[in-house]
């Protein structure tokens, strides 16, 4: 896991934690220390325990009283539910993107930015455009409440698996339709568009656990 640089909360510790989960880079049964996890995101053990318990009460860890949690397998109905509840808001905000009117010209240059990632293999540097652009839209939307809500269930793109590229270029090749159905100022298509580019990341995260059950 990478350091949080920014918006050093709980809801960045879950996002980074179930991203971490979902993607595999943590196996059901593996061990999660507390006190390791804060070092590794240079956060305090507070919002690291606070995410501990939200990722249990997901379903996604079992916390134990010894500030020690272990990896649960991933339920195929929670992340039917987590990610339509999340297609739902980034439509949502991507409407009201589109009714308040947004600059596109700084979501051009993040494209740009991770084009030019893409093409010298950073998936790093990938993911931190991916998640400008989408922030910026969750911004632009102008409901504070519905940008938190987003922003916790936010699932990055960082992996090891040998199709993330190849995902990396089709997730940004999504981000320029919706770059410019929202300066076209079409609702209609930025939904849908917005829509479609998260059930490409459900998909890839349930055919991956399918794999894994097999």
């Amino acid at each position: 896991m990478r350091a949080l640089t920014n918006n050093l909360t709980k809801d960045r510790v879950v996002a980074e934690l179930r991203k971490e989960i979902l993607y595999g880079s943590y196996e059901p049964g593996d061990t999660l220390y507390q006190e390791k996890i804060a070092e590794e995101l240079g956060v305090s053990r507070l919002p690291v325990r606070e995410a501990f318990q939200i990722l249990h009460n997901e379903g996604l860890i079992t916390v134990k009283p010894n500030k020690v949690a272990y990896v649960n397998e991933i339920s195929l109905d929670f992340l039917r539910d987590h990610f339509a509840v999340r297609a739902l808001m980034e439509k949502e905000a991507a409407r009201l993107a589109c009714v308040n009117g947004i600059d596109t010209a700084p979501l051009y240059e993040e494209y740009r930015k991770a084009e030019t990632a893409i093409a010298r293999g950073d998936l790093s540097a990938f993911d931190d455009s991916n998640h400008a652009i989408h922030a910026m839209i969750w911004e632009a939307a102008g409901n504070v409440v519905l940008e938190r809500m987003i922003s916790s269930i936010w699932n990055t793109m960082i992996s090891s698996e040998e199709t993330a590229l190849e995902y990396a270029k089709a997730s940004n090749r999504d981000h320029l339709q919706i770059i410019e159905a929202l300066e076209k100022r079409d609702t209609e298509a930025a939904m849908t568009l917005s829509e479609n580019h998260v059930r490409r990341s459900y998909e890839r995260i349930r055919k991956r656990i399918c794999k894994t059950v097999k």
